[in-house]
């Protein structure tokens, strides 16, 4: 489960970001005609560039996990991560709210595919802040990496169709799948770090 909650943590994005990030793409991807091939290569750029934020992070944060010994930092980690699993958990159930309007304000005059993609992929939104004190506390460069890697597919099971059918409901089929993803990720990640703390 360690690793392979990156994917659940991938899917539960779209209920953060599905909504606030990737309409920003969406003018990009309609602002001519295109065809079936060309707007498959415009999302795959996009989804490249989403690629190389996830694992330039997990690879960083992975490497400073590894490397740094002191036990405080790992602590501080591990309050995040049961900080940040809570706020999921919370969102999830509609407890909560997140600035929906932050991602088209920062990143709207972006009209790179492939930067767009880096940037919305590590914007700060609570499951990439909860995986990245998550995969400090691996201790490992290859497991975050990996993790993030799977991060990015749970992300692109829905990101990629919908961003091609130009598709975006909060009541759709994804965000349910989202929410519930979101609500066992956040919990997982809520008992992980109590555990690690204790």
């Amino acid at each position: 489960m360690q690793v392979f909650s990156g994917f659940l943590a991938g899917l539960s994005v779209g209920i953060y970001c599905i909504g606030a990030c990737l309409p920003i793409f969406v003018p990009i991807l309609l602002s001519q005609r295109r065809t079936t091939k060309s707007s498959f290569w415009l999302v795959l750029e996009f989804s490249l560039g989403r690629l190389l934020g996830y694992l330039t992070f997990g690879f960083l944060v992975g490497f400073l996990g590894e490397k740094i010994k002191l036990g405080v930092f790992h602590n501080l980690a591990s309050l995040a991560t049961l900080l940040t699993g809570a706020f999921m958990v919370g969102y999830s159930f509609g407890l909560l709210r997140w600035g929906a309007k932050v991602c088209a304000h920062v990143f709207g005059p972006i009209k790179i595919p492939f930067l767009l993609g880096f940037l919305t992929g590590v914007n700060l939104c609570p499951p990439f802040l909860a995986s990245l004190s998550y995969v400090f506390n691996l201790r490992d460069v290859i497991r975050s990496v990996f993790y993030f890697a799977l991060f990015f597919l749970g992300t692109s099971l829905y990101i990629i169709p919908l961003a091609i059918l130009g598709v975006f409901s909060r009541q759709t089929f994804f965000q349910k799948v989202a929410q519930v993803s979101g609500i066992l990720v956040g919990f997982y990640f809520a008992v992980v770090g109590l555990r690690t703390l204790v």
